[in-house]
């Protein structure tokens, strides 16, 4: 399970060759994965978390592409579309990343420690992130 949570930050911060369909992808098989881990809050406590604004700057430059979208049809938005909802997909991004790092500083002391934070994360904040961005991901190619 942690190898997968390592392969898919590292494809959020340095991208490689990987597209952001299959980067949709690998967020997706993450997630369902996750989800199959058991219900609990996580013991051991959070670790200090990296700050957002240098790590969106660091995601921005590694996918480009994405940007803000409709979430109901995961379409990009030109400047007059004006949707009832507006998806931030370097948003959704970067709080995966930070999640998904949490988790993996977590797993340096303690792998029961780092599961359970992710799947309590999953359920609270990212498991959402992954849902709404997804699509646009996957329209974008």
């Amino acid at each position: 399970m942690l190898v997968r949570v390592r392969r898919v930050h590292a494809a959020l911060l340095n991208r490689g060759d990987c597209t952001p369909g299959e980067l949709a992808d690998l967020l997706d098989g993450l997630r369902r994965e996750v989800q199959a881990l058991p219900s609990g809050v996580p013991d051991a406590d959070t670790p200090p978390r990296e700050e957002y604004r240098d790590l969106r700057a660091s995601i921005a430059g590694a996918w480009p592409e994405p940007g803000f979208y409709d979430p109901a049809t995961g379409r990009a938005l030109g400047h007059c579309d004006l949707p009832d909802e507006i998806g931030d997909a370097l948003d959704d991004l970067t709080d995966l990343a930070l999640d998904l790092g949490t988790a993996l500083a977590l797993a340096d002391t303690d792998e029961a420690d780092a599961l359970a934070w992710l799947r309590w994360s999953h359920d609270s904040h990212w498991g959402d992130h992954v849902q709404d961005v997804t699509p646009h991901l996957r329209w974008l190619g």
